[in-house]
């Protein structure tokens, strides 16, 4: 069976990467969330998707320009709608503790936005220890395979899951390299041969951002993840 994973939360009814959004994950019945995490200026790991505040947020300017003492203090629901005016910009602390309470499974994606890598996987390994997160509800992706290595060399215990636009030539060996349990690709990119090429090697394969069922149905039976801003059109 497909499990439906809501991305960044439940991007399509809450604002990305908010508390809110974990609550409107667990609302609709889901299992497993998306979400993202890299640095603020002091070295603490937060819970936000681009380089820029612009997007998502009443503010401008870098995020890891910020310290996380400062972007506790931006909006991120006030551009989404009026009812989530005053949602913060998680800690990666306040989302895992909020998403254990909840009991959901969660898909943390590392961005690479290039900071120093060593830094963020430890300070990422540090709060998943500090808040005693269960390593068999947590699974570890990134596009960047140079900080899924250091992690699999630091952190052999953990979960991962390579991330690709499309699979490379080489996706067999960058799996095996890190001891992969999965691959993450683009749907648009992603041929049904591809799918089945990765899932014949052993591999659980996911797809993103689908937000129509229609979209995958030559892809479906091939897969075991749909990760989906609209995840309710799929339950």
């Amino acid at each position: 069976m497909v499990i439906i994973v809501g991305h960044r939360g439940a991007a399509g009814s809450a604002p990305e990467n908010t508390l809110a959004g974990l609550d409107r994950a667990a609302e609709l019945g889901l299992s497993w969330v998306e979400f993202d995490t890299f640095l603020a200026s002091d070295h603490q790991a937060i819970v936000f998707h681009d380089e820029n505040l612009d997007r998502c947020t009443h503010s401008s300017g870098k995020v890891a320009d910020h310290s996380l003492d400062q972007l506790l203090t931006i909006d991120a629901g006030v551009k989404f709608a009026p009812e989530f005016i005053g949602q913060q910009i998680p800690s990666l602390r306040q989302y895992l503790i909020h998403a254990k309470k909840l009991g959901l499974k969660l898909n943390l994606e590392l961005k690479y936005h290039q900071q120093p890598r060593q830094q963020l996987a430890e300070a990422v390994l540090e709060e998943i220890k500090h808040c005693n997160f269960p390593l068999s509800d947590l699974l570890i992706s990134s596009f960047d395979h140079q900080i899924l290595l250091f992690l699999h060399k630091h952190a052999k215990q953990l979960e991962l899951a390579q991330l690709y636009e499309a699979p490379p030539e080489n996706w067999r060996q960058q799996l095996a390299d890190i001891d992969a349990v999965a691959c993450h690709c683009n749907y648009q990119k992603l041929s049904v041969a591809q799918a089945k090429q990765i899932k014949l090697a052993g591999y659980r394969l996911s797809t993103y951002t689908v937000n129509e069922p229609t979209e995958i149905t030559a892809l479906l039976p091939w897969l075991d993840m749909v990760i989906s801003d609209f995840p309710e059109r799929f339950l």
